[in-house]
Formats: structure tokens, C-alpha cells, sequence
């Protein structure tokens, strides 16, 4: 495990802080999972697919966490929502969010189509749309995006979520890509030299455009994907827009699970960022 402060300035050291929430990357191959950790209280953001399931319930209960307060599907794809059924069995009265996207009857993957009949008939959904605001442990996650509805493309209607917390400023793309971000700068909706980006479609090259990194300037930029993906993911273009952006990229194909406690520290009244990686 590789231990490195990610500090807002020059790192010097600081004095502790009590116990605050951390995000946590989790290692998932093709796919993404993201939890949100205070204590033994977790929210989970997508699941991963459902080879992985087992995989992720592990983690949950070595990294602590009995208790999810929240599951959330940031689109139907079965690399981020597959784990669904796993995940539910295991957290039965756990509240799902996911927006609500309605299907072509004819979707493929077949998966798409079960977990989205199954979210139907799940007491404990909930629908999320741009505008709404979740409180959770000290956190707001504000939902970005989709206000509305138009076409088939799921990738398009991803969740697009932005944390505050104690200053920092984290924000989760899902699989949205270059339109989308094109929408949300043209609404001013996104903030401008953000803390962490979970970049959108682990860094193809039809996300994370130049106009959109111009916006966020990351300080740290994480990639969920796996090794050797038939896909060529994440794209070359847009690992350089990251880092001559000034971002620190890190990737679960090289790094492993990705550990972030979100304020281990403060200096002059700002939250210092521990990242720890897996390899």
C-alpha cells in the first residue's frame, strides 16, 4: 500500500482532524464502484458488474462498513449497475437512486433490461434528477444531471454527481460524456479547480473533453478500468489534457483500490487529502 498526502498547497505537516468521511475506488476490473465511508456507514456508487459482486461485498466488510445508507446507479450498464442483485440481497432495505431512464423495449444487454424490471418492483427506489440534493454525514451530493429525458443512450443520462465536503469538492461523472459536459458548461453548473474528478466512461476519448478540463483544473483525477481492455480505455488525448491540467492521475489498472480520506488533515483551515493506493 503507497501512502502520499494530497495537500491543496505546500504540504507541511499538520495537526489531525477528527474522523471524516473518506471515498474509496474500489478495485472492480471492467466496471466502476465507488463508496463514500464514515465508519461503518457507506453509500455505494454503482456496483460493478456481476462477476464482481462477491469482490465488492468483501471489500464493503473489510473496509468496515455494516450499514449502506444509500445505493446509487448512475446508469444501467451492466460494468457500473450488474451487482445489483447481489448487492440487494445483501442490503435488502438499503434506498436505490438511479434517475428513472426510460428503456427501448428491445435494450441490450439483456441485464440492462432485468435490473431495470427489478428496480420497478423495488420498494425502496428512489428516482433522482438534476437539482436534488442529498445530505450524508456532513456531505451534500447534488445531482448534476439529466433534467430531463431524450433518446436511448444511457451513457448520455448517467448521474452526474458533485460531493461537497469541508471545502473540497469532488465530482463523479458516471459514463457521461463530451455533450453532456458541453451542457453543464453551458448552464454553469460546474465548478471551476475541483478537488477530485471520477472521470467520466473511465477515460475514453469521448469524455472528459478540453473544454471541461479547462473548467475543473482536478488537483486529482481517478480512472476506474482494467488492464488491458479490449477497448484501448482510458484514451491517450485525454490522459494528457489531465496532466498538463495539472492533475494527478490515478488509475485502478496500475494503483489497484484507491483510498482517499477526504480531510486527514488541515493547514491554515484547509482539509489536506490522504490518498492511499493499492499498489
Amino acid at each position: 500500500m503507497k501512502t502520499l498526502f494530497f495537500c491543496l498547497s505546500l504540504c507541511v505537516m499538520a495537526a489531525p482532524v477528527a474522523a471524516a468521511p473518506r471515498l474509496v475506488m474500489l478495485d472492480v476490473g471492467e466496471g466502476q464502484a465507488v463508496l463514500l465511508q464514515q465508519g461503518h456507514r457507506g453509500v455505494l456508487i454503482d456496483v460493478g458488474h456481476p462477476g464482481m459482486s462477491q469482490k465488492v461485498l468483501e471489500r464493503l466488510g473489510a473496509l468496515g462498513v455494516k450499514q449502506l445508507d444509500y445505493l446509487v446507479l448512475t446508469h444501467l450498464h451492466p460494468d457500473h449497475a450488474g451487482g445489483y442483485f447481489r448487492l440487494r440481497e445483501a442490503f435488502p432495505q438499503t434506498p436505490v437512486l438511479y434517475s428513472g431512464h426510460p428503456l427501448p423495449a428491445d435494450v441490450r444487454p439483456d441485464l440492462v433490461r432485468w435490473v431495470n424490471d427489478a428496480l420497478a418492483q423495488d420498494a425502496h427506489r428512489r428516482l433522482l434528477r438534476a437539482g436534488e440534493d442529498i445530505s450524508w454525514q456532513g456531505m451534500s451530493i447534488e445531482v448534476l444531471w439529466p433534467e430531463a429525458f431524450s433518446g436511448d443512450n444511457l451513457n448520455r443520462h448517467s448521474l452526474v454527481l458533485l460531493l461537497r465536503y469541508a471545502g473540497l469538492e469532488l465530482l463523479i461523472m458516471g459514463d457521461a460524456d463530451a455533450l453532456v459536459e458541453q451542457a453543464l458548461l453551458e448552464q454553469n453548473k460546474l465548478p471551476a479547480n475541483i478537488d477530485v474528478l471520477v472521470a467520466g466512461h473511465h477515460g475514453a476519448a469521448d469524455a472528459t473533453s478540453a473544454a471541461f478540463v479547462d473548467r475543473l483544473h482536478p488537483r486529482l483525477a481517478l480512472i476506474s478500468v482494467n488492464a488491458g481492455n479490449i477497448r484501448g480505455y482510458p484514451g491517450e488525448e485525454v490522459l494528457q489534457r489531465l496532466e498538463k491540467a495539472g492533475a494527478r492521475v490515478l488509475r485502478t489498472d496500475r494503483h489497484g483500490e484507491l483510498r482517499l480520506d477526504l480531510c486527514s488533515r488541515k493547514r491554515d483551515g484547509r482539509c489536506v487529502i490522504r490518498v492511499e493506493t493499492e499498489r
